[in-house]
């Protein structure tokens, strides 16, 4: 293997990594964004961000034979991985199955969002976001499972 194949393997793995943690901190304080109950903007970007988080999810794989030394980046990402669940897991009843906006969930204190119905994005929000941070928990076992194996030669 050359210089250029480990280092191109180890910055995936490092790039990846970062990539999910945005991802998730984005998740973690999209609470606290405004929603615009006639706009998908939001949720369209948000869903655009868990695709280019998947992508790298899946370049983390180039780096398990050096998860000793990468997997301390799991951390963070994982703790932001399980805040960001936290506050998606009531969408998925309430959206998903139920239809009701995510507008009306994000800004529960607004009376006129009480009939607003979800759309196709807003239905499949909450279940994509979920998806991306289970491959990521994943990734993550995967990484901390082969630092512990024995070294390949």
């Amino acid at each position: 293997m050359t210089f250029a194949d480990i280092i191109s393997r180890i910055g995936a793995a490092i790039g990846g990594w970062l990539i999910f943690t945005g991802h998730c901190l984005t998740l973690a304080v999209l609470p606290q964004a405004d929603c615009d109950p006639g706009s998908e903007e939001l949720w369209r970007g948000t869903l655009l961000f868990a695709f280019v988080s998947a992508i790298g999810l899946a370049f983390v794989g180039r780096g398990l034979r050096w998860a000793p030394s990468l997997r301390w980046l799991t951390v963070p990402a994982i703790g932001l991985a399980a805040l960001a669940a936290w506050a998606i897991a009531p969408a998925v009843v309430s959206t998903s199955f139920g239809g009701e906006s995510l507008c009306a969930i994000a800004v529960p204190i607004v009376d006129t969002l009480d009939g607003l119905a979800a759309t196709g994005v807003e239905r499949s929000w909450p279940v994509v976001q979920l998806g991306v941070l289970l491959f990521g928990l994943v990734q993550a076992t995967r990484t901390w499972v082969a630092s512990f194996a024995p070294p390949q030669e």
